[in-house]
């Protein structure tokens, strides 16, 4: 398995787990289909995602002797 799979399969798996727990408490809680909850699990999938960049941009800021 090559790196960038690696780290795409635990990208996928983090945003199934929040995805997961996110759409549960939704059911829980009348299971109503608005906007907000939408929004929640596209979220899920979109947060990791920031939280590769912040990293990213941090590694390069370091390496760049900042």
């Amino acid at each position: 398995m090559t790196w960038p799979a690696f780290f795409l399969s635990i990208y996928t798996l983090i945003g199934l787990l929040f995805l997961d727990s996110t759409y549960r408490e939704g059911s829980a809680a009348g299971g109503e289909w608005d906007w907000l909850r939408l929004f929640g699990l596209l979220l899920c999938l979109v947060w990791p995602l920031a939280l590769v960049w912040v990293l990213i941009s941090a590694y390069k800021h370091r390496q760049a002797g900042g």
